[in-house]
C-alpha cells in the first residue's frame, strides 16, 4: 500500500488536471461556438484591439489543445499542457488586472458569450487558477526521470 503523502499527492495531482483540462477544454469549445462575439470581448479589452480577430481564432484552438493534452495525454503531455496553460494563464491574468487597473467595464469572456463582469474576484480567481496550473507542472514532473545535474560553479 502506498504511503498517505503519496495518495494525497497523487489525488491533487488527478484534481489539477481533471479540473483545468476541463477548464481549457469547454471555454474553448463555447468560444469558437460564437468568434464573432469572442473577437468582441477581446476588443473590448482595449490592449491590442487590431489583433482581437486573429486571437478569436486561435485562442480556442490553443485552449482546447491544452485541455485535451491535459485530460488524455501522456505524463510529458500533460507536463507540457500545464506549462501552456500556466503561460496562458498568466497573460488572461495579466490582461484582467489591467481592465480593473484602468476601470474598465467589460464582461470577461472567460468562458464564452454571457461570461459576468471582470472585477477584483476576477483577479483572485485567474490567479488561483495560475497557482493550479504552476502547481500541476511542478507534479507533472516524470518520478522516474533521473535528477538534473547540478549546475557548474561559476568561475571566478
Amino acid at each position: 500500500m502506498s504511503p498517505p503523502r503519496h495518495r494525497i499527492e497523487t489525488a491533487f495531482f488527478w484534481s489539477l488536471r481533471l479540473g483545468l483540462g476541463a477548464l481549457m477544454l469547454v471555454p474553448g469549445v463555447l468560444k469558437m461556438r460564437d468568434p464573432v462575439a469572442f473577437a468582441t470581448e477581446i476588443h473590448n479589452y482595449q490592449l491590442f484591439p487590431a489583433l482581437a480577430p486573429v486571437l478569436a481564432a486561435a485562442l480556442p484552438a490553443v485552449e482546447i489543445a491544452l485541455g485535451a493534452a491535459l485530460l488524455a495525454g501522456p505524463r510529458a503531455w500533460v507536463r507540457a499542457g500545464a506549462l501552456g496553460a500556466t503561460a496562458l494563464l498568466a497573460v488572461f491574468t495579466v490582461a484582467v488586472v489591467s481592465v480593473v487597473a484602468r476601470g474598465i467595464n467589460i464582461t470577461c469572456g472567460c468562458f464564452g458569450a454571457g461570461s459576468g463582469p471582470i472585477t477584483g474576484l476576477t483577479v483572485v480567481r485567474d490567479l488561483a487558477l495560475l497557482a493550479a496550473a504552476a502547481a500541476l507542472f511542478l507534479l507533472s514532473a516524470d518520478p522516474s526521470a533521473p535528477p538534473a545535474p547540478p549546475a557548474p560553479a561559476a568561475a571566478g
